[in-house]
């Protein structure tokens, strides 16, 4: 008995269709909090997991790719940001990447449960330490609640979750989350904002640009995660106002991350006919 290994399994399902499945060291934490169950295990192959509800939400392996795909592309071609809204982003990482612009000096971080933050500056103090910056504002609450009755707008807003809309949240109010989104975002602006996996959620994909159309620029860019059932997930990048260029110069900074540089950036934007199609984009 003393020599039997242990055989400990962590699956992932997305939409009961396919999934991710990590052997497992060990448990390191477990809770539940007024909106779900928090977990963090020691994984062989992607170190630490952060689950929520039982669903992958952060690996130390890929938390820097996700982070890094998600704030980059955009705010590199919007310099004179100053002022950023993260709704969602408890655990800091999308935080840390926006914090190394220097023309930014306020970043609003809207997280409805605060012990995920908790959670993830004792597991991922890599990227939860950066929410004790100082132009860094950490409010808990609901996102839709806290857009509602924000008085300000923004430069850039970026949503940190796995989906920009929610039907089942829409209906309890007066405008859908988008259209607040929209209407918290200054002329010029720019909206990052997640679509989901092409492969397994083409229809929620595409309902999700339709709502995006008021934008008069919208481009669709692929993130390759390991950790995210069918390692991709689809991004839109909505400009409310010109185009911009995708021409980024390399800063000495740039060399410290761990997946995008400037040689990335337009590349990204250059979508796989497969998943053209899978999001309605194929031209004819």
């Amino acid at each position: 008995m003393a020599n039997e290994s242990l055989n400990l399994w962590l699956e992932d399902l997305y939409g009961d269709q396919a999934g991710l499945k990590l052997k497992l060291r060990e448990c390191l934490h477990s809770s539940t909090s007024p909106f779900q169950r928090i977990a963090v295990f020691d994984s062989h192959a992607f170190g630490k997991v952060l689950t929520l509800g039982g669903a992958i939400a952060l690996t130390d392996f890929d938390e820097a790719l996700y982070s890094e795909c998600l704030v980059h592309p955009s705010l590199s071609v919007s310099k004179s940001a100053e002022h950023v809204l993260i709704l969602g982003g408890g655990d800091g990482g999308v935080t840390r990447e926006v914090l190394r612009y220097p023309a930014v000096k306020r970043v609003t971080v809207v997280e409805i449960d605060r012990e995920v933050v908790e959670v993830c500056r004792t597991f991922f103090p890599t990227a939860a330490s950066c929410l004790n910056d100082p132009r860094v504002e950490l409010v808990i609450d609901d996102a839709h609640r806290y857009l509602r009755d924000c008085p300000h707008q923004f430069d850039v807003i970026v949503v940190d979750a796995c989906e920009l809309t929610n039907t089942a949240s829409d209906a309890f109010h007066v405008l859908t989350f988008a259209d607040s989104v929209f209407r918290r975002l200054k002329a010029g602006g720019l909206l990052v904002a997640p679509l989901g996996c092409p492969t397994f959620s083409a229809d929620e994909c595409r309902a999700t640009l339709r709502t995006l159309e008021r934008f008069p620029h919208t481009q669709v860019y692929l993130m390759n995660i390991p950790s995210f059932p069918g390692g991709q997930w689809a991004v839109a990048r909505c400009l409310n106002g010109p185009a911009v260029s995708d021409k980024v110069e390399l800063q000495t900074w740039h060399r410290s991350l761990r997946c995008w540089h400037p040689g990335l950036q337009a590349s990204m934007f250059t979508l796989p006919r497969n998943v053209e199609s899978q999001l309605g984009l194929l031209k004819p």
